[in-house]
């Protein structure tokens, strides 16, 4: 079955959106993992130091919704590549700033039209203004998403939190 023969009509917009990240990420990671020996993950935060310039962790966390963890692992090989510099104030030395290198700068350079034109290539069906709209319909989504893991993750800090307190209750009561 081909990717335009596949069922998706009458699925949920979560199940669309999975289906194209997934589309995307797996297109991106084969095509520049083989061509340049860098990942998806690697991509986005090269991208976007490249368009942003110098960036805390916590705002490529932010830009990138990815784990700290992750992010953090990832910057730390990208640093062993030459790949991003990191500079921080003498007075705190936890709140470093990343930027590209040379190297970075000249990776991102050589990138930046194959990007845009794998985009292009990606988006041709669509008008002008279906691009603008389409925009604006996947950022609201994507904060909506946000801010509902957010209100959840609220929900079960509470709900493990009382959980918590009944066990400890009767441990109290055991001694």
């Amino acid at each position: 079955m081909n990717a335009q023969s596949a069922p998706r009509q009458g699925k949920s917009i979560n199940f669309n959106v999975h289906a194209l990240a997934s589309s995307l990420f797996k297109g991106a990671q084969q095509f520049y993992g083989t061509r340049f020996g860098v990942g998806i993950p690697e991509m986005r935060i090269l991208s976007n130091l490249g368009a942003e310039g110098p960036l805390t962790a916590t705002h490529l966390v932010a830009l990138t919704a990815m784990d700290k963890g992750l992010l953090s692992r990832i910057l730390n090989t990208l640093h062993a590549r030459g790949l991003v510099e990191a500079s921080a104030p003498a007075s705190d030395l936890r709140r470093r700033t990343w930027s590209l290198s040379r190297s970075g700068k000249q990776m991102v350079e050589n990138l930046r039209p194959i990007w845009q034109q794998r985009e292009a290539v990606i988006q041709a069906g669509l008008s002008e203004a279906e691009r603008g709209l389409l925009a604006d319909l996947l950022e609201r989504l994507f904060v909506a998403s946000e801010d509902l893991r957010f209100r959840e993750a609220e929900d079960l800090k509470t709900a493990r939190t009382r959980k918590a307190r009944p066990r400890a209750a009767v441990r109290e009561l055991v001694k």
